[in-house]
C-alpha cells in the first residue's frame, strides 16, 4: 500500500490511485439470437466478465429485435447471480433471493439486446471497476473516495450498521440510500490490499493415476477451481480436464497408470466470519446448482422434511429414475389420485375407508357388516354374470329365465310345503284352486301357433268380479284345472 504523497512506483502495486468507472449506469449488450447466449435449458443469458450483482434491479431492452420468450422489452427485473459469465432473471426480488427465475421459452431476434443497472431509487449495491471493468482488491471502506452531487460520502467500515454514505461488502459499493438518476457519481481508488499468504497455502498434494481412478481428494478446500495448478508428469492440465467440488478433485478422464499427478494450492483464503464470498467457486449470493452436492440431514431444505417430499404447491412426487425401479415401505396419504391405472400386489389388498365402508361412486358399496350393496344404479346395462348364489334370506325377481331343472321345492304349478330335502314334505305341494279379479281389473288370454294356440292354469276357478273383464282371444283354447285334481263335481 503507498503513503500518499509518495510518487507511484510501477510494480508497487499497479492498481493505486485510479479513478473508478461511472456505475450510475452500466449497460451489458449481447447477442439474444444466439442459443449460446440464451439458454432456455438453464434458464441463463451469458454475458462474460459481466457487473451485475445477486438482486440488482435492471432494466431489459431488446435493442429493437424480437423478445427473448419471457421477457418484456423495457421492464425491470432482478438478477440472480449464476457465475461471473452467466446471470438469470426474476420478477421480484425475493424469487431473486430464493432462486425463482423467469422460464426463458425461447432466442429472440437481433444482436443488440441490453441489460442496464442504474441509479434507479431502488438499486444500493454496485460492482466497482476501475480502467472500463477491471476490479480491485479493496476490503475497506476507506479504501474509496466516493462523491454524490460532488458531496463526499462518508465511509463505514461496518456494512452491516451505519446509517449514512457508504461500506464495502464483498469488495463492492453499498450505499445507505439508494442513489436516484438525478445524482451524479465519481470516486476514486487510493490503494488495494496486498495479498497474503501464509507458507501453508502453497501446499501440493501429490497422488499417482491408476489408469481407472478419475476422483482425487484434496488436503483442503480451495476457495475455487481457479485456485489450483494441476500437472501430470510435469504438464500443466487446462481447467476443463477437471471439476472440482468442494475437497474432491476430478479429472474428465481417468489419468493413466504410473502418472504422477501434483496439485498445487496457490493460495487460501484466511478465516473470517463475514459473509460467504464463495461457493463451489461461484461468487456473490449462494444458489444452489443441477449438480451440487447436499450433505447433513435436510432439516433445512425447502418442500423437504421429515414426513413429506413435496413440491411447493404441496404435491407429493415420487418419481422412477430407471425402468422398474420401486417405491418399498409405507406411505400414508391424505388423499390420492390416480388419472392411469393402479395394480396392487397380488398377495393381499386391504382397503379400509370411514366406518369400515368403501363406496364406488353411488351405486356400489362394499362394507364390512352390509357386505356388497347394490343401490338403485344398474351394474350393467345387459346385466351381469353370477357363478353361484348363495342365499338364507328371499330373493324376489321379476321374471325366471332357464329350465328350472336345478331348481328345488319349486314344481311347475304348486311349492313344496317344505325346503328341507330329508323332509318328506319337501315334495309334498300346495296350490291354489282359485283366483278373484277385482273391480276394475282386465285381462286378455292370447296365445299364439307356436304353443297349439292353447292357454292353460292350474286354477279350478276363476272368478270375475263386478265391474272386472277376462277375454279370451280369437283362436286360443284355455283349458281350466289342468291339473286335475280338483274334480269337484258341483262345478
Amino acid at each position: 500500500m503507498p503513503y500518499i504523497g509518495n510518487s507511484h512506483v510501477v510494480g508497487d502495486h499497479t492498481s493505486n490511485f485510479k479513478v473508478l468507472d461511472d456505475i450510475s449506469s452500466y449497460t451489458a449488450t449481447f447477442d439474444g439470437s444466439a442459443s449460446a447466449v440464451i439458454s432456455t435449458a438453464d434458464e441463463t443469458i451469458r454475458i462474460i466478465n459481466h457487473r451485475f450483482l445477486q438482486g440488482q434491479r435492471v432494466t431489459y431492452n431488446n435493442g429493437g429485435g424480437g423478445n427473448i420468450g419471457g421477457l418484456t422489452s423495457g421492464t425491470a427485473y432482478f438478477v440472480t447471480f449464476n457465475t461471473n459469465h452467466t446471470i438469470k432473471l426474476a420478477t421480484s426480488l425475493s424469487n431473486a433471493n430464493t432462486n425463482v427465475n423467469i422460464n426463458l421459452s425461447s432466442v429472440g431476434s437481433g444482436t443488440s439486446h441490453t441489460l442496464t443497472a442504474a441509479f434507479d431509487g431502488t438499486n444500493t449495491k454496485f460492482k466497482i471497476t476501475h480502467s472500463s471493468g477491471s476490479s480491485p482488491n479493496i476490503s475497506d471502506a476507506t479504501q474509496l473516495q466516493v462523491a454524490i452531487n460532488n458531496v463526499i460520502q462518508r465511509p463505514n467500515k461496518n456494512d452491516a450498521s451505519f446509517t449514512e454514505g457508504y461500506a464495502v461488502q464483498n469488495r463492492n459499493i453499498l450505499f445507505k440510500t439508494a442513489p436516484t438518476s438525478s445524482d451524479i457519481f465519481w470516486g476514486s481508488l487510493i490503494g488495494e490490499a496486498h495479498e497474503t499468504f501464509d507458507i501453508s497455502d502453497n501446499k501440493v498434494d501429490a497422488f499417482t493415476g491408476d489408469g481407472s481412478t478419475t476422483s482425487f481428494t484434496l488436503s483442503r478446500v480451495p476457495p475455487s477451481i481457479n485456485d489450483l495448478d494441476v500437472t501430470l508428469d510435469g504438464v500443466t492440465q487446462h481447467i476443463t480436464a477437471y471439476s472440482l467440488i468442494e475437497s474432491e478433485l476430478t479429472f474428465s478422464a481417468a489419468p493413466a497408470n504410473g502418472v504422477a499427478i501434483q496439485v498445487k494450492h496457490i493460495g487460501f483464503a484466511g478465516a473470517s466470519t463475514s459473509t460467504v464470498t464463495g461457493f463451489y467457486g461461484r461468487t456473490g449470493n449462494v444458489t444452489l446448482q443441477n449438480g451440487d452436492l447436499l450433505r447433513g440431514d435436510g432439516s433445512l431444505l425447502s418442500g423437504i422434511d421429515a414426513t413429506a417430499l413435496k413440491d411447493s404447491a404441496g404435491n407429493v412426487k415420487i418419481q422412477a429414475l430407471t425402468t422398474g425401479a420401486t417405491h418399498t415401505g409405507f406411505s400414508t396419504m391424505q388423499n390420492l389420485r390416480v388419472t392411469g391405472i393402479a395394480t396392487f400386489g397380488t398377495s393381499s389388498t386391504v382397503i379400509d375407508g370411514n366406518n369400515n365402508l368403501i363406496n364406488v361412486g353411488t351405486a356400489l358399496t362394499l362394507g364390512h357388516t352390509q357386505g356388497l350393496q347394490f343401490h338403485t344404479q344398474n351394474l350393467h346395462s345387459a346385466g351381469f354374470e353370477i357363478n353361484q348364489i348363495n342365499a338364507s334370506g328371499i330373493i324376489t325377481a321379476s321374471q325366471f329365465i332357464g329350465d328350472g331343472s336345478e331348481l328345488t321345492g319349486v314344481s311347475g304349478f304348486a311349492t313344496a310345503l317344505s325346503s328341507d330335502k330329508t323332509s318328506v314334505l319337501s315334495d309334498v305341494f300346495k296350490t291354489h284352486n282359485t283366483f278373484h279379479m277385482g273391480a276394475g281389473s282386465s285381462v286378455t288370454v292370447q296365445s299364439d301357433i307356436g304353443c297349439g294356440n292353447i292357454a292353460f292354469s292350474r286354477l279350478q276357478k276363476i272368478v270375475v268380479g263386478t265391474g272386472a273383464t277376462f277375454r279370451v282371444g280369437a283362436g286360443t283354447t284355455f283349458v281350466m284345472d289342468v291339473l286335475n285334481i280338483f274334480n269337484d263335481p258341483n262345478d
